[in-house]
């Protein structure tokens, strides 16, 4: 059975998480399932995918579960797409793994 720290990659930066996005949802979530097949950990956001509104939405969100500043997050790459992926500097995959545990 696949597991969601399938979506967790190491960087020399930090920790690289694959996000599948879904902007203009009727709620924010973080996490909002884990998609195995894509090995990605979904993410609802009420903002429209304008203007960058998306993005910024993504990493106040993230920021606000995981109790860290919004400067430690970055899209790397998926800017213009619902396929993200994010990293976070200075977190280590078993960090993650615990502050997500328990909201799966």
């Amino acid at each position: 059975m696949a597991s969601f720290e399938d979506a967790f990659r190491i960087s020399n930066e930090g920790l690289l998480i694959a996000l599948d996005v879904h902007p203009g949802s009727g709620r924010n979530a973080f996490p909002d399932g884990y998609n195995a097949w894509r090995k990605s950990i979904g993410i609802a956001i009420t903002a429209p995918p304008v203007d960058g509104r998306a993005n910024t939405a993504i990493i106040d969100l993230v920021s606000k579960v995981m109790g860290i500043s919004k400067s430690e997050i970055c899209i790397v790459s998926g800017h213009q797409s619902s396929r993200k992926v994010i990293q976070i500097a200075g977190m280590t995959p078993l960090q993650c793994k615990e502050l997500l545990a328990t909201l799966f």
